[in-house]
Parts: C-alpha cells; sequence; structure tokens
C-alpha cells in the first residue's frame, strides 16, 4: 500500500498536468487519514519528489542531443537561463520548488544545459526534501487539528452544495481572465 502510493506520486508528477501541490498534498492525506506515521509519509513523499525530479533533468539530457533542441540551444531564453543556473547553480534549482511557475521548467532546463550531475543532485536531494517537508508537516498538523477524515466525510454529506459551488467559482474565475485578456488586447 505505502509503495504503491510511493509510484503513484511519482508517476502522477511525471506524466501529469496536475500541480504538484495538490498531486502531493492528496496521497499525504491519504497516509495520513490511514495513521501512517508522519516521518515514513515525509520519506516516502521525499523519494518520489526526488525521482520525479530527477526524471525531468533526464529529460532535458536527452533532448540536449535532439537537433531541434540544439538549434533553439542559441535562443535568448536559453542564454538567460544558463545565465541564470551559471550564477546561481544549485541554489536556483532548489528556489525552483517552492516557485509553482518554474518548478519544472528549471529541471528540464537544467539537463539540457548539462549543469553538473553531482550539484544537481544535491540540489535536489536538498529541496525536496525540504519541499515534501513542510507539506508533510502542514497536512499532518492540519490532520491533528481538524482531521481529514472529518473533512472528507463532510465533503461527502455535501457533494450537492460543493460541487455547484466550486463550478460557480471555477466560471467566475474564467470569466475574469476572459475579460482581463480582451482588456489587455
Amino acid at each position: 500500500m505505502l509503495i504503491n502510493g510511493l509510484v503513484r506520486l511519482a508517476l502522477e508528477i511525471m506524466f501529469t498536468p496536475i500541480s504538484d501541490e495538490v498531486l502531493l498534498l492528496t496521497q499525504l492525506g491519504i497516509w495520513a487519514s490511514k495513521d501512517i506515521n508522519s516521518y515514513l509519509a515525509w520519506i516516502l513523499s521525499w523519494i518520489a519528489i526526488f525521482i520525479a525530479f530527477l526524471w525531468f533533468y533526464i529529460v532535458g539530457r536527452f533532448f540536449r542531443q535532439v537537433p531541434l533542441i540544439e538549434k533553439w540551444m542559441a535562443k535568448k531564453w536559453l542564454q538567460k537561463a544558463e545565465k541564470l543556473l551559471n550564477s546561481f547553480g544549485g541554489w536556483a534549482v532548489m528556489v525552483a520548488f517552492f516557485v509553482p511557475g518554474i518548478r519544472h521548467p528549471i529541471h528540464y532546463i537544467a539537463g539540457i544545459l548539462n549543469f553538473p550531475i553531482k550539484k544537481y543532485l544535491l540540489a535536489n536531494f536538498l529541496a525536496s526534501s525540504l519541499y515534501s517537508g513542510a507539506w508533510t508537516f502542514i497536512v499532518y498538523k492540519f490532520n491533528q487539528k481538524i482531521g481529514i477524515k472529518l473533512v472528507l466525510i463532510w465533503l461527502h454529506q455535501n457533494l450537492s452544495i460543493v460541487l455547484p459551488l466550486v463550478a460557480i467559482l471555477l466560471l467566475c474565475f474564467t470569466f475574469y481572465k476572459v475579460k482581463s485578456n480582451k482588456n489587455k488586447k
């Protein structure tokens, strides 16, 4: 059961467009609701995140050999990314874990730009530890104070209220984005 959760979390981070936070919080919530030890949950999520982001680096290294990517390597944005990685090194990789917009791309770019593997592994190891540890702490504290099972039961009982409310919020957000895009033009 634990290994299935670990493998599923790593594969979901690697191959789905869903936010890493949503995936991690869901898996941690499942483990917390089943009374899995918080330290074990942290270590398992740490391993899954480390493997998933190492995968992004390896994919970047692979795509470095693709002729189309080699053509793009002269592009201005890739040169800026290379300058950033050269200036800040492993710190750029570590900080990227906590910034959703650049979390995945920085790992691909590190692979494409042939960032030193030892520096990358150290940065990935430390940042994935902090990232998974922070979320594990939050989920398990929430579970202690409120209880994930209680929230899940409440959501199940009030599904007829929650689903329309979520749909209305999504429609409002979509309307807002469309309107703001039209105003920019």
